[in-house]
């Protein structure tokens, strides 16, 4: 089972740009590094270390080795941590069904995940949006080419207080 589970061995995730909620539960997106409320959140990739995504960044599909399809997700955050739960969603630009499971939720804590530097905590190594809804090569090359959005949501396990972020990128399939 993917949820709740710690992944500290992971693939990077995915940059995104920026964006708070604040403390009355809103969610708002903001530009990459803009705090919105009382955090900044980021959203990146990189399988290595963190990659800034910007608009329109190309992010590249795997194909899993047990068979399934996924993209590498990252965060960034102020304010939260240290010990948080990261949910994705990546939706097409032009609206529409989830093609991953929203609901799947990855625990980070300090030392199990996420690492603090430069003031802000960060993932230690990539995350994975696992893409249920792409089940076939059919499906893959349906995707390849397209835009979608890339949300990911961090709520802090000791307050309650999340921060939203968002940015449109374009699925890619460069191997």
């Amino acid at each position: 089972m993917r949820s709740n589970r710690l992944l500290p061995g992971v693939v990077p995730l995915l940059a995104l740009g920026l964006g708070a909620c604040p403390p009355g539960g809103e969610t708002r997106d903001a530009g990459v590094d803009a705090p919105v409320g009382d955090v900044r959140l980021a959203i990146g990739s990189g399988q290595l270390y963190w990659e800034d995504l910007p608009p329109g960044a190309r992010v590249e599909l795997i194909h899993g080795p047990q068979g399934g399809y996924h993209i590498f997700g990252r965060v960034r955050f102020d304010r939260l941590g240290p010990d948080v739960r990261v949910a994705f969603r990546v939706t097409p630009a032009e609206g529409g069904a989830p093609l991953n499971d929203p609901n799947d939720r990855i625990r980070l804590a300090e030392g199990r995940g996420l690492v603090p530097g430069n003031g802000m905590w960060e993932c230690s190594s990539p995350l994975l949006v696992v893409l249920v809804a792409v089940n076939s090569s059919a499906a893959a090359a349906a995707i390849v080419g397209r835009r979608f959005r890339l949300e990911a949501t961090v709520t802090s396990l000791a307050s309650g207080q999340s921060a939203t972020a968002a940015r449109e990128v374009v699925i890619v399939n460069d191997t």
